[in-house]
C-alpha cells in the first residue's frame, strides 16, 4: 500500500500551505516586535545626573556701621541674615583707573577678616559659624562700601 497522495491540483495546494506560512511568520514578528516595543523603556536608558542640594543658602549681607581706626585697618559691624556680627579688617589701598583719563580711584582689597563677636539679632552670644563664602562676601562688601563712600581719600 505504497500509494502517494494525489492532490487535484498541486500548484493550488503548495500556494496555500505557502500563504499559511506568510501569515504565521507575520503574525509572530509582529508578536515579537509588540513584545519588545512593551517590554523597551526608554527612560530607564537615560542619563540623568543626581540631583544636587547646595551646602549653604544664599546670605544676605549688610553694613550697619564701618569705622577705619588707621590708614590700613579698620572695624565694621555687618548684618548677616539675622545676626550681627562686630568684624576686624586690615585692607590695603592703591590707586588704579579705567584706563581713561579722569577715570582715576582709590582701588580697596580688604584681606586678615577677623570675626569678633557673633549675636543674633535678640542677644545671646554665638561661636563664629561663618564659612569662606561668607568670608569672601563680607571682604567684597566691606571694599565696596569704603570705595563707594571714599572713605580711604578722607584718611
Amino acid at each position: 500500500m505504497n500509494i502517494k497522495p494525489q492532490s487535484i491540483n498541486p500548484a493550488v495546494t503548495h500556494r496555500v500551505q505557502q500563504v499559511g506560512f506568510i501569515k504565521v511568520a507575520a503574525l509572530a514578528g509582529l508578536f515579537t516586535t509588540g513584545v519588545i516595543a512593551f517590554a523597551y523603556n526608554p527612560d530607564s536608558t537615560e542619563y540623568k545626573p543626581p540631583v544636587t542640594i547646595p551646602a549653604i543658602t544664599p546670605s544676605t549681607y549688610e553694613v550697619q556701621t564701618l569705622k577705619l581706626d588707621s590708614d590700613h585697618s579698620g572695624t565694621a559691624v555687618i548684618k548677616l541674615d539675622d545676626y550681627i556680627l562686630k568684624v576686624g579688617f586690615d585692607f590695603d589701598k592703591y590707586p588704579a583707573d579705567y584706563g581713561v583719563h579722569g577715570s582715576e580711584y582709590i582701588e580697596v582689597e580688604v584681606y586678615n577678616l577677623a570675626i569678633d563677636d557673633v549675636k543674633p539679632i535678640y542677644g545671646a552670644e554665638f561661636n563664629d559659624f561663618t564659612v569662606d563664602a561668607d568670608h569672601r562676601a563680607i571682604n567684597s562688601l566691606i571694599a565696596g562700601y569704603i570705595m563707594r563712600n571714599r572713605l580711604v581719600e578722607a584718611i
